[in-house]
């Protein structure tokens, strides 16, 4: 059963919740790195996933952050493959320019609860081809995600619809997970990255000691909602047997060597 198990995580790589020997969820989420600076006064917070997608790799593509009013540029995602087969999920936002955009109760694509960050208030963006990028930010709790829609996953939508594949792990200071989404419709199946990087980065410290005091709107938030943010570290996963068509569908493209496009 070892064996099997072992094997299973080795060739697929992408199972997003294999339970290894030790009970553990096996994740693709190999590495984290976040950090703050000081732009002309603005606070901008980068964030970068490291991944492990087998023979899979991201079709490398830059995507500006656009404020929700506006339009202006406030950031920019990247996706990046590189040699060793490496890939890489990288996302910078100027946290400053969105200190008043009003929160709400966000959701993946796919319409389910966005792993961690569950039902709690968020900002939440819209990128481009689909994609959004989902901030809960209070005095102690930092938590960034970032959801994109992967064409080649659309057909395993159609199979498997609805699901959300998530399994929680430590890496560091940070706890995070990398899955899969699913939806029935094109545009609605993707990967998600989601992380609590409270411990690396105080997001709501850093806003008070740059201007003082929060804006007028984000301190309303910070009182009455943002303070009572508690993240979900539950792990996501289907049943055993969607596992299972799942981990197929994903040997498939693993074996195929697919490019994984954003929509």
């Amino acid at each position: 059963m070892r064996n099997l198990l072992v094997r299973t995580v080795t060739l697929v790589m992408m199972a997003f919740f294999v339970v290894s020997c030790g009970n553990a969820p096996s994740n693709v989420l190999t590495g984290v790195k976040v950090s703050t600076e000081n732009r002309n006064g603005d606070i901008w917070m980068s964030f970068a996933a490291d991944m492990n997608l087998g023979a899979m790799q991201f079709a490398s593509i830059s995507v500006p952050v656009l404020h929700p009013r506006g339009q202006t540029p406030i950031g920019q995602l990247e996706l990046t493959s590189v040699l060793g087969g490496a890939n890489q999920l990288k996302i910078s936002v100027n946290v400053t320019e969105l200190a008043d955009v009003q929160t709400t109760t966000a959701t993946l694509p796919n319409g389910n609860m966005i792993p961690l960050i569950a039902n709690n208030q968020v900002i939440a963006i819209k990128i481009g081809n689909g994609a959004s990028v989902y901030l809960a930010i209070s005095e102690k709790v930092t938590a960034i995600g970032v959801a994109v829609p992967i064409a080649a996953f659309d057909s395993i939508g159609r199979t498997l619809p609805g699901l959300n594949f998530f399994p929680v792990v430590s890496t560091g200071d940070v706890i995070g997970t990398a899955g899969i989404f699913t939806g029935l419709n094109a545009g609605q199946n993707g990967i998600a990255v989601v992380a609590d990087v409270s411990k690396v980065v105080n997001i709501g410290s850093l806003l008070n000691n740059a201007s003082g005091v929060f804006s007028a709107k984000m301190a309303v938030q910070a009182e009455e909602v943002q303070s009572a943010i508690k993240l979900d570290y539950r792990s996501q996963a289907g049943s055993k047997a969607q596992k299972a068509k799942l981990d197929s569908m994903i040997y498939d493209l693993h074996k195929k060597k697919a490019v994984l496009r954003m929509r």
